[in-house]
């Protein structure tokens, strides 16, 4: 059971959101604090004499009322483009393959990473001709039956942390770290690439304020979101580090 403030989550509420976190390392936890993140939302709702049929109707007229951001003006935005180039060109393509190792519901993550850690140092040392047969026997992810082979990408097909890694390779080159990102870890290589070219400033400009707009946002929420962790009595779950889809 997990009190907020004066109001009660029940076991059951637990267990009925529960299917909704299993692909976090531990989903009961996971459930429990988004139901406390729900609940001091709904509280400050009726702090602020707001009604709403859904929680996340209620969830965006509490921010509406509490949470302001800036618009991205043309300073920020011209900021960003020349600090993230690579971000903003079209044409770049490149042949890629990977081995992952899945991190599921109840592993030891850590343990996980040293196994990948082990078998990239293995690899390393038999070199890159021996990348699809390690794909084919280690790879959790179905391109592991054809050696890891993924086929040509391009910029924005794949989740950020493996686009960056992937272009930032060298052709026909083995990683030398793992690359982690929500699925687990990735073990990577490349084959040929195709250079695109820059885009303008002009061209982008709309579409990186409204990208840095949402960002700022969602820091804002979040932010907002742990302040009314803080000033709520909480009991029966900790809630340091929380995240949620609410803050996301």
């Amino acid at each position: 059971m997990i009190t907020v403030n004066d109001m009660t989550i029940t076991e059951a509420e637990i267990l009925a959101e529960v299917p909704r976190h299993q692909r976090e390392a531990n989903p009961r936890l996971a459930a429990g604090q988004e139901l406390v993140l729900r609940a001091l939302c709904r509280q400050r709702a009726a702090e602020l004499d707001l009604s709403a049929d859904h929680d996340d109707d209620l969830l965006e007229a509490v921010l509406a009322h509490d949470v302001r951001t800036p618009e991205a003006d043309e300073a920020s935005c011209r900021r960003y483009y020349e600090q993230h180039p690579d971000e903003f060109r079209e044409g770049d393509r490149v042949e890629a393959w990977h081995i992952l190792f899945q991190a599921t519901s109840g592993l030891d993550v850590q343990k996980l990473r040293v196994r990948a850690n082990g078998i990239l140092a293995e690899l390393h040392r038999e070199g890159l001709g021996s990348f699809v047969s390690f794909a084919q026997r280690y790879s959790n992810c179905p391109s592991g039956a054809k050696g890891g082979a993924l086929g040509e990408l391009s910029r924005g097909e794949m989740v950020p942390e493996f686009e960056r890694a992937i272009f930032a390779l060298p052709e026909y080159t083995l990683g030398g770290e793992l690359v982690e990102t929500r699925f687990g870890f990735h073990i990577v290589r490349t084959g040929f690439r195709i250079e695109g070219h820059a885009l303008a400033f002009e061209d982008v400009r709309e579409r990186l304020a409204g990208w840095l707009e949402a960002a700022s946002r969602r820091r804002a929420v979040h932010q907002y979101l742990q302040q009314l962790v803080g000033a709520a009595r909480i009991e029966g779950i900790p809630m340091q580090g929380a995240d949620s889809p609410l803050v996301q």
